[in-house]
C-alpha cells in the first residue's frame, strides 16, 4: 500500500492531540496543568523499556515497549477517562478499539493489525509483556502522584489507596516493592519527616 500524504496529515494531527488533552483524573484533583496523554505515554514507555530486563520474570523488552507505545492511543479520539467514571463505560474497551483501527488505517493494513493485537492484548492482559505494560502505567501514576504532592498539591489520597491501582504491579515483585517504597516515603512526608 502506497502512503497519501493527506492521510498522514490526519494520523500526525491525532497523534498531535495526545499531547493536548491533559489527564482527566489529575484535573478532577485540581491540578489544571499536568501531565498530557502523551506525557504519560513517554513515562510508561520510558519505564518499560528501563526496567523490562531488570525484572525476575521474563520479559520480552521489545513486545513490551510497543505495547507501551499502543497503549493510549485510542485515547485521542475518546478521551481520557477517568478511574471514576469507567462503570458508565462498559464499552470502553471496544470504543477504544475502533478508535485505534481508525487512527492507524491511513498507515495500512498490516501495521493496524499488528497495533490492535497488541492493544487487544494489553486490555486484556493476555500476556506477561502486557500484564508488565499494566503495572509500569499504575507504576507511573504513583510516581506522577508523589511528584505532584511534592510540590504541594494535595487531594490525592485515593490513588494510594485504591486496590486497583496496586493489583497489577503485585504480579512483578521488583515494582511491588518500589511501589511500597513510594507509598512509605508519601506517609513519611505526610508525617511531617522528609526524605
Amino acid at each position: 500500500m502506497k502512503l497519501k500524504m493527506g492521510d498522514l496529515d490526519k494520523v500526525f494531527h491525532d497523534f498531535l492531540t495526545l499531547k493536548k488533552i491533559r489527564r482527566t483524573g489529575w484535573q478532577l484533583r485540581g491540578i489544571r496543568n499536568g501531565e498530557s496523554i502523551a506525557d504519560h505515554c513517554f513515562g510508561v514507555t520510558l519505564l518499560t523499556y528501563m526496567l523490562a530486563g531488570s525484572l525476575s520474570v521474563p520479559i520480552n523488552r521489545d513486545k513490551a515497549v510497543a505495547i507501551s507505545i499502543i497503549h493510549e492511543i485510542g485515547e485521542c479520539r475518546v478521551g481520557d477517562i477517568p478511574y471514576t467514571a469507567l462503570k458508565y463505560f462498559p464499552e470502553k474497551s471496544r470504543i477504544e478499539s475502533e478508535a485505534v483501527e481508525d487512527i492507524l488505517g491511513p498507515l495500512g493494513s498490516k501495521l493496524t493489525a499488528e497495533s490492535l493485537e497488541l492493544f487487544q492484548e494489553f486490555e486484556e492482559g493476555s500476556s506477561i509483556e502486557a500484564r508488565f505494560v499494566k503495572a509500569i502505567d499504575k507504576l507511573d501514576m504513583l510516581i506522577t502522584a508523589a511528584e505532584y504532592e511534592k510540590t504541594g498539591f494535595a487531594g490525592l489520597s485515593d490513588f494510594w489507596h485504591n486496590n486497583s491501582t496496586f493489583k497489577p504491579i503485585e504480579e512483578f515483585p521488583e515494582l511491588a516493592n518500589y511501589a511500597e517504597h513510594l507509598r512509605s516515603q508519601r506517609e513519611r512526608r505526610l508525617a511531617g519527616r522528609h526524605d
